[in-house]
Formats: C-alpha cells, structure tokens, sequence
C-alpha cells in the first residue's frame, strides 16, 4: 500500500481570457492587458503539466506571425524569481502567418525541477515575429492551465 500524500494532488488551476487585443506589433514578450495568470502548488514530483492556448491571426497581408508562451515566476505573482522564461520552441505555440481569420492554437508541454509545496505563478506571454518591418498581429483569447504531472 502507498500513502498518498496531498501535496501529490495540488489542484489545478486554469485562466481565460477573451478580450481581443489588436495591432500586436512588439518583437519582445509582454503579458497583455488583462494578464493571464494561474497560481499553482507544486506537486511532490516536481513535476507539472502547462497547456497555453490561444486564437491568433495576421490582421493584414503581411505575413506576421504571433507567438505565445508561458513564463513561470517562484511566489504568487510575477514579482517572484523567474523558473521559465517565456519560449515558443519548447512550450509555446506559433501562428501560421497570413491568416485573416483567426486560428485556434494550444500545446501542452512537462516543466520539471520545481520544489514540492511551494507556490508558483505562471502567465500568457506573446510577441510577434520581427518580419516583416511593419508587424502586427490580433489575439482572440489567451489561456493557460497547470495539472500535477
């Protein structure tokens, strides 16, 4: 027989957004207006499961592309010590460029290494591509979850 801990079933928390943000043009990542964010515990493996999701689109012919990311914070909010940087190769997603409609996009990846018990803050970061010249890009929705992995 195994005792299950409760630190082995932190709950999971989850954050949606629809306000649309439009003429997105910054090539460095920012958080949007209302930030999208989740405070979470880590479970005892150290070990969790981050689904970032979003509606993206170029909202003119110029073949910008829009990426999102989480970024993880140690503490309650993003005042703590950053865990994970926001990064679209390993835990974001991307959007295809040259759609005026907008497509629906998420990904689930593991983020490892954290201490059991402790309190994290992970939130929605996005940023353009920085081509064409004149970037821009919308957002429909933003959202984010954290599961124990």
């Amino acid at each position: 027989m195994t005792v299950v801990k409760s630190l082995d079933t932190p709950s999971s928390a989850w954050n949606f957004d629809d306000t649309i943000l439009t003429q997105i043009s910054s090539a460095a990542y920012t958080e949007g207006v209302p930030e999208v964010g989740v405070t979470f515990m880590a479970p005892t493996s150290g070990r969790v499961v981050i689904t970032i999701g979003g509606g993206l689109r170029d909202n003119g012919s110029n073949a910008t592309r829009i990426f999102m990311a989480p970024q993880v914070f140690l503490g309650t909010d993003s005042s703590g010590t950053e865990i994970l940087a926001p990064t679209v190769g390993q835990y974001g997603i991307g959007s295809a460029g040259e759609q005026a409609e907008f497509m629906y996009y998420s990904r689930t990846a593991n983020l490892t290494g954290l201490t059991a018990g402790r309190v994290y803050y992970a939130r929605v970061m996005y940023q353009t591509s920085n081509t064409p010249a004149s970037p821009s890009a919308d957002i429909a929705c933003r959202e984010i979850g954290v599961a124990p992995g």
